[in-house]
């Protein structure tokens, strides 16, 4: 293994954004993990998806500097994946990147899985995953450059290129005025049409969600603000060239580690929120609202469901288990009402649940299947990698994986993305405004606060 040690006081999201920068072509990519932020640059291979009638996979080979492309699958690309990375190294260490896959699955991929009719961005990666076997960790005053059995003539080159960007000044984020797709009687009417699917016995709940778009020149120079305001547990930045990821997203979709050899997997699905007030007294009046909502612990136990039965599949007989129903937890904008389910992996490879359980039902609803098809009739674009997932895998079968959810994605403009999950019981009007409340703060900051 080499390491090398930088003193900057750079954040780990200034550092990012110098990096996506000034080296586009590092394929740079920011994990908060739970405020234990990792940023991997320069994969040794890397596989990029997508979709123009057919799936197209672009293979890049760090050492040869030569992508190829080659027709795939779903599956076969998971098989591929799996097959990589079986007799690779993995250094211990709980909780953390150490050698594996980092990258992102869009919503889109995973839907079109469930029902090939349902549409994707095209021409853009709906998928990536790169092996990164150079990252960079913080440590006492700055970062220690990490490679994994990697090339020494490779390693120092980014070393002394790491070495002079950390004389450089971070980018500054511009302000932008961000358009909304839908007005509110679209999104009335859409959400009538989503009732009538409810009461015809379609569906249970449905996750209806809207589009706002912008013209942003460089989603990195926005990264280290978000983190600063908004501190998201499961953040994470994504550079593909002209293709971006910026999430800030609270929500975790799943958490594999080990126990005594044995892979055990945490999901925590969110349903249910409340918008958070300056005034002490209102905040918690409105997360006791919150707490003793008929309609949100409804909403909250369809998903809880939805998920067990995902996890069943992959699960050891009897593991299955909810520790945590509708617990309440607050973040900078909004209180969430939040549950945790865990399990304990039968023999199978964690790749294989990952895949094999998008998209998360958290922001589908129930059933999955037939939600996403309704989704897909229903919102005004495909969604792209909003509401897919983005994280690590690490070759012992290890990671962190979130849920995109309040989440900008570039590609030529720049979409950000809101919505809720629709039952029976909900009321227009509340929903249209927990969009806002999800994405409000986000708008304000691009808008005004940046200028």
């Amino acid at each position: 293994m080499l390491t090398h040690h930088f003193t900057t006081t750079h954040s780990p999201s200034e550092l990012t954004a110098l990096i996506a920068t000034h080296h586009p072509d590092w394929r740079v990519c920011f994990l908060n993990n739970n405020h234990r932020p990792v940023i991997a640059i320069c994969p040794k291979t890397a596989w990029q998806i997508e979709f123009d009638g057919t799936f197209t996979a672009h293979r890049f080979d760090r050492h040869t500097g030569q992508t190829t492309a080659y027709a795939t699958t779903y599956s076969d690309w998971q098989n591929e994946l799996i097959a990589y990375g079986k007799n690779l190294d993995c250094p211990s260490q709980k909780d953390e990147y150490t050698h594996g896959l980092m990258g992102f699955i869009g919503y889109d991929l995973s839907a079109h899985e469930l029902n090939p009719n349902i549409a994707i961005k095209p021409n853009q990666p709906c998928a990536y995953f790169g092996h990164y076997d150079i990252y960079i960790k913080p440590c006492e005053h700055g970062f220690d450059l990490i490679g994994i059995n990697a090339d020494k003539d490779i390693f120092d080159e980014i070393k002394n290129s790491l070495a002079d960007l950390l004389n450089k000044k971070s980018p500054k984020p511009t302000s932008a005025q961000f358009i909304s797709s839908w007005q509110k009687q679209d999104y009335n009417h859409t959400f009538n049409q989503t009732q009538e699917y409810i009461k015809a016995g379609d569906t249970y709940q449905i996750n209806l969600t809207q589009k706002w778009q912008a013209d942003l020149a460089n989603l990195a120079s926005y990264l280290s603000y978000f983190q600063d305001k908004i501190n998201a547990p499961f953040a994470g930045y994504l550079k593909l060239g002209e293709f971006e990821i910026l999430s800030v997203s609270p929500e975790l979709f799943f958490e594999f580690h080990k126990i005594e050899n044995n892979i055990h997997i945490i999901t925590k699905p969110i349903k249910g929120t409340r918008p958070r007030h300056d005034d002490i007294d209102i905040d918690n009046e409105l997360k006791n609202e919150l707490k003793n909502s008929e309609k949100d612990i409804s909403e909250n136990l369809m998903i809880v469901d939805l998920l067990r039965n995902d996890l069943g599949k992959y699960a050891k007989i009897g593991t299955v288990k909810t520790p945590k129903r509708f617990a309440i937890e607050s973040f900078k904008n909004v209180h969430h009402m939040v549950s945790t389910i865990t399990a304990q992996l039968k023999d199978v490879h964690s790749l294989e649940v990952l895949f094999g359980s998008l998209p998360a039902g958290s922001i589908t609803g129930t059933p999955k299947k037939r939600a996403c098809e309704i989704i897909h009739e229903l919102e005004i674009s495909p969604r792209g990698a909003y509401c897919g997932t983005m994280g690590y895998m690490n070759f012992d079968g290890t990671g962190n994986w979130n849920v995109l959810i309040r989440t900008l994605q570039k590609w030529q403009k720049t979409e950000l993305w809101a919505g809720g999950g629709i039952t029976i019981k909900s009321d227009m009007e509340s929903e249209y405004q927990e969009c806002l409340d999800k994405v409000g703060n986000i708008l304000q900051m691009i808008h005004g606060e940046c200028e």
